[in-house]
């Protein structure tokens, strides 16, 4: 694990970079890179924005975390989520125009669209469940949520095995394995967050 200041990059997060730009023998890794690092800096002008401020970054092997001095409301986790995908979408329009920089533009399309998609942990699930808390409160939009996630990692399951055996690229099904575990690990954690506030409740009454 290596420190910088408020910036921590865990040991998965060196070992995945490392592994990568080994694979890459087109230098792909490098503007990836730098996609996914002008798409933190989106969410991290939003939460400014809203007037709050970061204690710190953890890079891990699943992506970035903001660690927030004080929590958002509903409408600012939202337009936070939001801003990170915005960003990498409004890059992919400008660099389209340049032949030299279809590349770079294409990595940010695909980055903005997966994080676009409507799941929990991606920026398009956060969008959508504080959307629904903030029109019908947090139970209906942690059901729905849960229903999109299952929804969301079953079709790209099925388009990940179909693109495996068409064309050997298992990238798309890699990512919906990712995204299940993620789901699978936040159900579980979610489930024991309630039965012990629950319990709480009880203890304090």
């Amino acid at each position: 694990m290596i420190r910088l200041g408020r910036v921590e990059a865990t040991g998965g997060f060196l070992l995945l970079v490392a592994w990568l730009n080994y694979i890459d023998p087109s230098c792909l890794v490098p503007m990836a890179m730098l996609a996914c690092a002008v798409h933190e800096l989106g969410h991290y002008a939003a939460i400014l924005a809203c007037g709050k401020s970061v204690k710190g970054m953890r890079l891990t092997v699943i992506g970035a975390e903001m660690v927030l001095e004080h929590p958002l409301g509903y409408w600012q986790e939202g337009l936070t989520a939001l801003a990170g995908p915005g960003v990498n979408l409004l890059l992919a329009l400008i660099f389209c125009c340049f032949e030299e920089g279809l590349l770079f533009a294409g990595l940010n399309l695909a980055l903005a669209l997966f994080n676009l998609a409507p799941v929990g942990r991606l920026d398009g699930g956060r969008a959508v469940y504080c959307t629904l808390a903030l029109l019908s409160g947090p139970d209906l939009a942690g059901r729905v949520g849960g229903w999109l996630d299952g929804l969301c990692a079953l079709g790209m399951a099925a388009a990940g095995l179909l693109l495996a055996g068409l064309r050997g690229n298992f990238t798309l099904l890699l990512a919906a394995v990712w995204l299940s575990a993620g789901i699978f690990r936040q159900n579980i954690y979610g489930r024991k967050r309630n039965r012990a506030c629950q319990r709480g409740r009880k203890k304090v009454q």
